[in-house]
């Protein structure tokens, strides 16, 4: 009877490892890059980087930008204390990835947040 519960047990452990890495691999962590032709004032190359701590960092054009933390799920990100940029607020995005594309869709916004809604709408290419 022992060896039974065994055999259950390390099913169930050997599960919950291959459960566990599937969701680590729909994390997004990782730089990501997008070109912006117009408008005018967000014309350039934006990149975000996203650290598996939860830390993002924004640059455009290679100049660093705006900072803050961020958390996902697998089908949401939300940005949270964004320093550098005047926006204020917490923004909620939806999050898919094919290949190395990413995209985002708004979910909910803060009003000094339009520039990071604006960039966001954009595809992004994951560079590392």
């Amino acid at each position: 009877m022992q060896s039974k519960y065994r055999t259950l047990l390390v099913a169930a452990a050997a599960a919950l490892a291959i459960a566990s890495s599937a969701v680590a691999s729909v994390g997004l962590s990782g730089t990501y890059e997008t070109k912006i032709k117009s408008p005018a004032q967000l014309k350039g190359t934006w990149a975000i980087t996203l650290a598996k701590g939860g830390a993002y960092t924004v640059a455009v054009n290679g100049q660093p930008g705006a900072r803050g933390n961020y958390s996902t799920t697998p089908t949401t990100i939300t940005f949270v204390r964004e320093r550098g940029s005047g926006c204020t607020g917490r923004g909620t995005y939806t999050w898919k990835r094919s290949g190395k594309i990413v995209t985002f869709v708004r979910k909910r916004e803060s009003s000094s947040c339009q520039v990071r809604a604006a960039v966001l709408a954009h595809r992004f290419t994951q560079v590392r």
